[in-house]
């Protein structure tokens, strides 16, 4: 029996929750590859040329202008419709002179928000921290990076502020009580706003973060917030 190759389409039905599409308006969309974000929180790229940012009117169209060159993401060229783009990542147009940031709605779908700012910097989550050889520091977030340093006090939970593409740490924000914080899972994703407590979690229950947002205080696992800065955001982010 022939092995089946890997599916590059994908059911709009089924599609991912943070795929912002019209589910029954046709049958078939892009299917996202393995990539630095996984397929629950990301948009293929090509979906992203011809849905969201209105540049092409068919996968066809798409496929086209990323063969040329004329997308980046997080400053490197970007050929593959298929590739994954996700939260905070920074998807430049060439031809128009524009840079979108990828972010969360108030729905938990992706969307883009046109950056202001000359500088090419992104915020990414350290969700792993082990010993490397030769004595380094070995940190690993949440969009596929990997940073080894001789000594640092970052731990798993914390962010960085990234220089692109020199792929340099500029500044780290602590997951600290004061500091900034966009939820990013729950039934608050979206929301701005500063740690307020941090509770301990056990071997059975996570570490629980109470969150002061505009209008109330509410509480979210760990693994749903993620630091954008201390007493402002490092970046531009719509709360």
């Amino acid at each position: 029996m022939a092995r089946k190759g890997e599916k590059k389409g994908e059911k709009r039905l089924t599609a991912s929750k943070a795929v912002k599409l019209l589910r029954k308006e046709r049958t078939w969309t892009i299917r996202s590859k393995p990539g630095p974000h996984n397929r629950q929180n990301s948009i293929p790229l090509g979906f992203v040329v011809r849905d969201l940012l209105h540049l092409a009117k068919t996968r066809r169209e798409a496929k086209y202008i990323l063969n040329q060159g004329l997308v980046e993401v997080d400053a490197k060229v970007a050929k593959d419709a298929r590739f994954p783009v996700g939260l905070f990542d920074l998807i430049a147009i060439k031809r128009e002179g524009k840079t979108f940031r990828v972010l969360f709605n108030k729905k938990g779908q992706l969307v883009l928000q046109e950056e202001k700012k000359q500088e090419k910097e992104k915020l990414c989550k350290v969700v792993a921290k082990n010993a490397a050889k030769k004595g380094l520091i070995q940190l690993q977030t949440n969009d596929g990076r990997t940073f080894r340093e001789k000594k640092t006090d970052v731990k798993v939970g914390d962010s960085l502020l990234v220089k692109l593409p020199e792929q340099k740490i500029a500044k780290h924000f602590s997951l600290a009580e004061g500091n900034r914080v966009l939820v990013t899972g729950g039934h608050n994703i979206g929301s701005l706003g500063s740690v307020k407590k941090i509770t301990a979690g056990t071997m059975r229950r996570p570490k629980l973060i109470t969150v002061q947002g505009e209008t109330k205080a509410f509480q979210t696992t760990e693994k749903n917030v993620f630091v954008v800065g201390e007493k402002k955001p490092a970046i531009e982010v719509k709360g």
